[in-house]
This record gives C-alpha cells, structure tokens and sequence, in this order.
C-alpha cells in the first residue's frame, strides 16, 4: 500500500488577522524560520510519501502562490477549489482522484497550518496508523491530541475501547465527537480523558469513499457524474453542485468503523494570537515580539510589528499586531473573537 497525502490548505486563518488575509493566508505565513507553515507541512510528509502522492488542495485566489511555494510538486498535485464546500466535499473529491491512480491507497489527510514541535513522533503516528489499515482496511482512523488545558476552541473526541497498540501508540475505538465546549465543560472532558480533534485522518482512499457513499449519497453521485472530466472541469462541475459540510458533521459522527490514535508531539493549531503567544520564545516578562518592538513594564504581551516601531509602556495581557493596513490591539483572551472583525473587513 502506497502512502499518499492530501495537505488541505484552503482556509483564511481570521483568527490571525490582520496578518493573514484572503489573498495571502495563515498557510502562506511564517512565524519562526522562513518556511511558511504549508511549506513545513510539506516537508514533515516527505518522510511518509513520495513527492508524486503528496496533493495539495487550495482556494483558485492563492493557487498560484501555493505552487510557488511547493515546487517540487507537480502541477496537476495542486488543485483548485472554485469556491469554498468546506472539509467534506475537497476530501471526497480529492480521495476519487487518488483512487482512480492507486487502487490501494492509504489516504492522510492534514491541514496546512498546524505546528508540529516533535515531526519524528507525528510521522510515527502516521506509519502506525498505516500499519493499522492493513489489518482493519475498513477503519476511519482520525488522531486526537492528549490535552494540557480546557481549551475551549478546540472540538473533542471521546475514546472508547483499546483494539490494539505498537511502537508507543494505541488504537481506540470512537464513542462521540463533541462541539468546542464552554470551559466548565472542557474542564469535564479533561476528566474523562477526552482527546482534542486535530483535525486529521488516516484511511485507505475506496474505504473513505464507501463511507461516503452510505453517509452523504448525493456528494458521490456528483464525484461519479464527474470522473470522467479532466480536472479543472471535475473540479467546476462537483464545486458548483456539492453542498458545504465538513468531513466531522457528515461523516464521521456518523460512521460506525471510526478509530482515534491518542498521540503527543506538541501540537498547536495556531487558531489565535494567544496560541502564538504559548507557543513562540517569550522574554523575562512573558512577551512575545517581533519586529521593532519595544517593551517598558509590560508583561504577557503578543505584540508583532511590520514596519514601524511598537512601544508597550506599563500594558499587560495585550495582543498589537500591525499588518500592511490595519493595526489590531485587543485583550489576549479576546484573541479567538478576531475572528468576528476578520469578517467585516475587506480583504
């Protein structure tokens, strides 16, 4: 069985405005070093797959751009969604082309915009979860983050039983999936030893397929009404029909042959400027900055300069990032709102 990868990278990051914006997303920043974080998602799965069967789906506004930053993939690996279906349609559609070069495939599905601290550990994950396959060809297998906090942005996962384990890792059967929690509830799921969704899965391409076929019917009728096609006129003519759901609400809160790999390799989503915060080397008074940046009597800040320079005198918990045309400032546990002002703002 091949390994092959589909890196989904077509989301705005609004969490991250006013840096990330509609024509140069999260995905396409660089935080820490000069790879941008697809770009580092790229390289991380260069240790599970072959640079032919790593696939690449995107918005149309930043394909270009994200070719430019993955050359060494091949064009036709880089595929352009016409409008946004969100997580469901793009995986349905991108498993129907890997199907069609690669009967067997094992099929991982990640985003393009999450930090990996420990890529060894994550890979090993992946290679279990393969391996797993081979055994259980039928399972859906997603990997669920052990906790360190109530996180209240994130969804959950509920494990059940163990049904086998190597190499460190376990394999567990899914009782429920779980919406982001108040923190009273996320303080209860911590509890129970409930995982953190990250958003990524691991399953052969013809069982993925088959399960959507029994959950979300009408999607597969349009992937068969388009098989056919070559691939900018599949990719119109599925888009332009298929309803938006993700691959968690249709599919696999639903499917009965769903697994969870519990795994720790310090994971971060980077879904807000406070994540960032946690995440980023801090100074003495707990402050994150970049750029000319300077700090009197000011602790806990997240503070990112562009041009010109920033001074914090006497400001605690602050979250001051300048983009090209907008300067934010905002408290850092209001952070997961900028969404909402991302929304109303051009661009």
């Amino acid at each position: 069985m091949a390994y092959h990868v589909l890196i989904m990278a077509g989301g705005r990051g609004e969490r991250l405005w006013p840096l990330s914006r509609k024509d140069r997303p999260k995905q396409l920043l660089s935080f820490d070093d000069d790879a941008t974080l697809l770009r580092r998602t790229f390289l991380r799965v260069r240790e599970l797959a072959a640079d032919e069967n790593i696939h690449v789906i995107t918005s149309a506004a930043i394909v270009e751009q994200v070719r430019a930053d993955l050359p060494e993939l091949p064009q036709a690996n880089v595929m352009a969604e016409p409008c946004g279906r969100n997580t469901a349609p793009c995986i349905a559609f991108a498993a129907s082309r890997i199907l069609a070069r690669d009967k067997d495939a094992v099929m991982a599905v990640l985003p393009s915009d999450h930090l990996i601290a420990a890529p060894t550990v994550f890979n090993d994950a992946l290679r279990f979860a393969g391996d797993v396959l081979k055994a259980h060809p039928e399972l859906l297998v997603t990997i669920g983050i052990k906790p360190s906090y109530p996180e209240t942005g994130y969804g959950y996962i509920a494990p059940d039983q163990t049904l086998t384990g190597a190499g460190g890792f376990e394999l567990r059967r899914v009782k429920a999936f779980h919406e982001k929690p108040d923190e009273e509830r996320a303080r209860g799921y911590l509890e129970k030893g409930y995982l953190w969704n990250a958003g990524m899965f691991v399953w052969r391409a013809d069982s993925v397929l088959a399960a959507i076929a029994q959950h979300l019917p009408a999607m597969h009728a349009l992937l068969a009404k388009t098989a056919d096609l070559d691939l900018d006129a599949a990719l119109n003519g599925f888009y332009a029909e298929v309803e938006s759901v993700s691959i968690d609400f249709g599919l696999m809160e639903h499917a009965a042959n769903v697994a969870v790999i519990p795994a720790e390799f310090g994971w971060n989503d980077i879904g807000s400027w406070d994540a960032l915060g946690n995440i980023l080397a801090a100074d003495d008074g707990g402050n994150v900055a970049r750029g000319p940046v300077r700090l009197e009597e000011s602790h806990g800040n997240v503070v990112l300069a562009s041009g010109k320079k920033i001074v914090l005198l006497g400001l605690d918990d602050l979250v001051v990032v300048e983009g090209d045309d907008a300067i934010l400032i905002c408290p850092r546990r209001r952070s997961q709102d900028v969404s909402r002002i991302a929304k109303t703002e051009a661009g």
